[in-house]
This record gives structure tokens, sequence and C-alpha cells, in this order.
């Protein structure tokens, strides 16, 4: 392991250590929860950057914070109440689309998933006029709905911000417009080496898509991003006191890739679900190795964006005699579609994925 990975480890949130004693008078510490981590790190300030004029961190030490407090008015999680939308019933398994090259036909699917930010342009103009477009692109069937991931890089996810109040207005609109099945709300990035008043606006400003989107009529779940204990403990809270909330989404796919720490991220999000009064939708974006336990405790859907991927990369799933997923090369001729492939790839990795949930949730 290099010093840079082990300096990165040792800033993950331990629910076991000790707080820091810089964090004992922090105005934000009954929000923030203290930072508990291994080392001698004094606060969460030994990442600023030292240089607040031109530091673009939401740091009390940059020349920005009260700028970016205002923007999101305040650090707590509250919004006003939210209407209750119905949904439609959610597989347990959910293929990701990206777009339709080297595909033919239509693909037989009763519902996909497709990344929020191929629906708009920089400006936050919709790309398609109507569904029918929709469906051309990403070459998808007539009745086949659709779900829209908020998880991308951040410099995807921050235009959805940068389209201010006025611009998301106008964004939502054309999304119920085109009839879409569920959002999920940007995942806006938690980020261990730096100050923590930047996660709680991160925090913050999931929150606000949440809520602007269920209230301008488009269903939505709600990305419950976080990096501590605390951090949890707040989205508990807010969503026992929104019965809105009935599907929450969550990634595995960056920081919480590594074993253990997918591990802990799990604990919290199936105590999350413990105190909640209502079972909760949940989307993953990664995490098949932890989705056995959270299926215990919520109706999970996985968002796979594996077979799409492994088809235009001229690859093939397979399950090996312990049942795992692995993928073969299958080469194709010049110019030759990827439609039986990436039919191969949904069909066996939904096999994969429905192995690895309780038998007796299956059976529910």
């Amino acid at each position: 392991m290099s010093r840079e990975q082990r300096a990165f480890k040792s800033l993950w949130s331990k629910p076991d250590a000790p707080m820091s004693l810089g964090c004992i008078d922090c105005p934000e510490r009954a929000t923030c929860g203290g930072q508990t981590v291994d080392g001698s790190s004094y606060s969460c300030l030994d990442q600023c950057c030292g240089k607040p004029e031109t530091c673009q961190i939401v740091c009390t030490d940059a020349h920005i914070y009260p700028d970016r407090i205002r923007e999101v008015k305040g650090l707590d999680l509250e919004t006003p109440s939210g209407p209750l939308h119905v949904l439609p019933t959610l597989p347990r398994y959910l293929p990701m689309m990206f777009h339709g090259s080297a595909l033919e036909k239509a693909v037989d699917a009763a519902m996909v998933a497709i990344p929020l930010y191929r629906f708009f342009d920089r400006n936050g103009t919709c790309r398609f006029e109507d569904m029918a477009a929709v469906r051309s692109t990403f070459k998808l069937g007539p009745n086949t709905q659709i779900v829209l991931s908020g998880v991308a890089q951040d410099h995807e996810v921050e235009r959805w911000w940068k389209l201010e109040q006025a611009g998301r207005a106008k964004a939502i609109a054309q999304l119920r417009h085109l009839g879409i099945a569920l959002v999920t709300t940007p995942n806006f990035s938690l980020i261990v080496d730096r100050p923590r008043w930047d996660d709680l606006h991160s925090m913050r400003r999931i929150v606000l898509a949440y809520h602007e989107l269920i209230s301008q009529g488009q269903p939505a779940a709600l990305h419950v991003n976080g990096r501590t204990q605390k951090d949890f403990e707040r989205w508990g809270t807010y969503i026992a006191n929104h019965p809105e909330v009935t599907h929450i989404a969550y990634e595995f796919t960056t920081g919480t890739r590594n074993p253990r720490r997918m591990m802990q991220h799990a604990d919290w999000l199936s105590e999350l679900a413990s105190a909640s009064t209502r079972r909760l939708g949940l989307l993953l974006r990664g995490g098949s190795m932890v989705s056995g336990l959270l299926a215990d405790h919520f109706d999970v859907t996985f968002i796979d964006t594996s077979p799409f991927g492994k088809a235009q990369r001229r690859k093939v799933a397979c399950l090996d005699e312990q049942g795992r997923r692995r993928w073969k090369k299958r080469p194709t001729l010049r110019g030759q579609p990827v439609d039986a492939l990436l039919e191969e790839n949904i069909r066996v990795s939904s096999f994969w994925f429905e192995a690895n949930l309780p038998k007796a949730r299956l059976a529910a």
C-alpha cells in the first residue's frame, strides 16, 4: 500500500475511535458529529489548503464560505414536507443503458436505467423533444420505463447544481413531460481529505435537489450520501420526518469499493433502515457483495452498468462453478451489432444478482 493510500485510509471515519480534540469546541459539532479517525489529526481543518483567497472548497477559512452557506440556506437537512408519489414497482435488477450504438433492435426490458446527465446539455436544455426520441436514441421498446441515475463523476454532477434553481425547475418540467418513472438525486461528493463543512454543504444540496424534484411532480429517490455514523443518523431523522421518502439510493463505486469500507457503510445503511417506521426501496450502484445483507432491510434494486459496457467491448457474461460472474471475450465481425451479447449479459447478470439475495426475501 502506498503512502498516499495509507494517508487516505487514515481519514476514514471509525465509530469506535476517539473524537479529535479540535472538534470539542467546534460550533458545527452537533451537526457534524465530530471527527473520529485513526491517527493524530487534531481536526478536519488539518485538511485546509491554507489558500483562503483562491480556495473553492466549503471551508470556514475560504473567502467564498459565506456565499456557499447562503446559497443553501444553512447546513441542516430540513425541508418543507413534499408530496407523496406513487411509483411503479421496481425490479430487483436494472440494466443501465448509455446509448444505442452497435444495437440493431430495441432492448427487451420492462425498465432500464440511464444516466441523468445524458438527458441535458451544458445549458440544462433537454436533448429530447419526446419519449419517441429517447427510445430511438437508447434503443428502447415502446413500453420500457426509465429510471434516471444521478450517480456520476463530479464534473457531471456539478452541472446539475450550476443550472441554478430556475434552470433545474425547467429541467424537472422536461423530465415530467417525458414521463420518467424515477430519478435518483445527484450524489454530490463527500470527500475525506477536505474540511467537514464541504461534506455538510454537499448533503444539504442533495436534500434540496430531492425536494425540488418531488415538489415539482417528479418521483425521486433520495441519495443518502454519507461518510460518518452521524451522517447516516441525520439522514435517518430526515426520512423519519418525511413520509414522502419511499426510496433511497446509494453507490459503492468510488471510496466505498474497499471491502472493509463497504461493509461499514452497509452496516450504517442497515441501521438507518432499522430506525425507519416503514420499509424503503434502495437503488444500488455497485455493492453486489453486500446486496444480500441490505435486502434483509430494504427492497433492493441493483443498477448494473456491466452488461452494456462489456457488450460494447465484445465480452459476454458467464457463471463459474462458484456462481461468480465472469466475462469472456466474444469478438464480432466489423460492423456487427451486439444485441445478442447485451441480451445474454442481462440474462446472466440478472440470474447472478438474484442468487445473491436471501431466499426468504425472494419468496416474499
